[in-house]
């Protein structure tokens, strides 16, 4: 996985999202091994678009939400508590 992420390019790139304005709590998280979403690539990107910080789950890669369940869990709960 990480050969390919270094190494393909999509030729299908879906350009930028249009976000619509909503009063919603919103979280982007990444891991900080991702290597197809670094940190680095996405933290000035979701910062302009959505305006909130990126978070970073340390020791994780592409699939934090597999790597690192109850890190995630507790990430969405205090969107909750």
């Amino acid at each position: 996985m990480t050969l390919v992420a270094r190494h393909a390019r999509s030729s299908g790139a879906p350009g930028l999202a249009h976000v619509p304005s909503r009063s919603v709590p919103r979280r982007v998280v990444t891991g900080e091994h991702d290597v197809f979403l670094p940190p680095q690539r996405l933290r000035a990107a979701v910062r302009r678009t959505l305006g909130v910080e990126l978070g970073v789950v340390n020791g994780a890669g592409h699939l934090v939400i597999e790597e690192q369940p109850d890190r995630i869990a507790d990430l969405v709960g205090h969107f909750f508590g």
